[in-house]
């Protein structure tokens, strides 16, 4: 091999055409990569059982006869060092730069955008290795997702420190969980609550699969552990700024705010960089498949800010989603079952999600220091519209920590 080539990635795909663009972009980049190709897993791994050296392993998750997944299970066994990307159209953009900032596994979302390759294996150049075992860099919240991807039925064996867990997929589904005591779904948002620790496929017992424990889809299930796993960091956090007083008895001072307050004061300092927050956290949706547009309106139908990959007025959207919410909300108050707070339309060309977060207690009104406004997502109809379920309530979260 030409010693002054400075990268060797294999590419493992079964869509022969990309195989051959993704090649042809990288060997056309001044001799920087030598590039290796592989329409099968199986023929993946032949070539790393060759002498040749691979600096970076790039593949698809599904692929003909053994999967992306596995394939990265035997590459890592093989080759321990040996940096991953991981080709997939599920896309998250909140993930794909999580993942980038702590060296772990890398995400590039389908169809691959030729630059954003190109960073990525730059990047791998001098980090850490790729996928080695731990979900310190990717949570259990990326590591559900990434095995669900793989449509597979397998278990996975999640250890933090003294504890331990188990996650069970049936054809891709999540369909069982354990933790301790614990089974079903308060043992998935237990693990939830896990900042490292380790991951391991679990061999086949030859015993009857467990009935499903777990009753909720994916998306649902993640959103709530995601929304109990915030709890904990706020009451966490709220605990470890108490208050200080003077000790001869006098009167006791404020709290001294803790780093979540203290970040939502600063990024209030004017209103410009609250808006700013807010554009960043839309650009959220730009990783989903599928997505056409978001914005996000006051009650009244002010749009504040918006974010969008096509020709799309999502501004006319918000005095119809203002009055669409109101009225569902009083429909579903009448009806005893309520504040309803999420709508969706389905269009022929279009779907569309709206959104209402009014923390005050009167649907109706406003309330200084409780954040009300209403997001609005529109999708392409054959988009992933659970994705963009569960990036929505976490946005709309983070959008409400800028409006309190």
């Amino acid at each position: 091999m030409n010693r002054s080539v400075s990268m060797t990635v294999l590419i493992v795909d079964d869509e022969v055409p990309l195989l051959k663009n993704l090649r042809g972009f990288l060997t056309s980049l001044e001799g920087r990569f030598h590039v290796l190709t592989a329409t099968s897993a199986e023929e993946g791994l032949q070539t790393l059982e060759q002498d040749e050296p691979v600096d970076v392993l790039l593949t698809d998750v599904r692929l003909p006869g053994m999967d992306g997944i596995e394939l990265v299970r035997r590459a890592r066994s093989r080759r321990p060092r040996l940096p991953v990307v991981v080709m997939s159209a599920f896309g998250n953009a909140s993930v794909k730069r999580r993942a980038h900032a702590e060296g772990a596994l890398r995400f590039l979302e389908k169809p691959v955008d030729l630059n954003d390759l190109r960073e990525v294996l730059e990047q791998v150049t001098g980090a850490e290795p790729g996928w080695s075992g731990t979900v310190g860099g990717l949570d259990i919240f990326d590591v559900t997702q990434l095995l669900a991807m793989s449509g597979r039925s397998l278990a996975v064996r999640v250890t933090f420190g003294r504890r331990s867990g188990m996650l069970r997929f049936r054809d891709g589904q999540l369909v069982h969980a354990a933790a301790g005591r614990l089974v079903g779904e308060e043992a998935f948002f237990e693990m939830a609550r896990w900042t490292a620790g380790t991951f391991e496929e679990m061999p086949e017992s030859g015993e009857a699969s467990p009935e499903p424990t777990i009753q909720l889809p994916l998306s649902q299930l993640m959103i709530e552990a995601a929304r109990r796993r915030d709890e904990a960091k706020r009451e966490a956090s709220e605990r470890s700024s108490p208050a200080t007083g003077d000790a001869s008895g006098g009167d006791t001072k404020p709290a001294v705010p803790g780093p979540a307050a203290r970040q939502r004061r600063d990024r209030h300092d004017t209103e410009e960089e609250r808006h700013m927050a807010i554009k960043d956290h839309l650009q959220e949706f730009t990783g989903i498949e599928g997505f056409k547009a978001a914005a996000v309106f006051t009650a009244q139908g002010e749009m504040l800010e918006s974010e969008t990959v096509g020709k799309y007025d999502i501004k006319s959207v918000g005095m119809f989603a203002n009055n669409a919410l109101l009225n569902a909300q009083k429909a579903t108050d009448q009806m005893g079952v309520g504040r309803g707070n999420l709508m969706q339309i389905r269009a022929p060309q279009a779907s569309i999600m709206m959104r209402c977060l009014n923390e005050a207690t009167d649907f109706a009104a406003n309330k200084e220091g409780k954040a009300h406004f209403h997001t609005v997502i529109v999708m392409d109809p054959e988009g992933n519209m659970g994705m963009a379920a569960m990036i929505l309530d976490k946005v709309v979260g983070k959008i409400a920590d800028e409006l309190r």
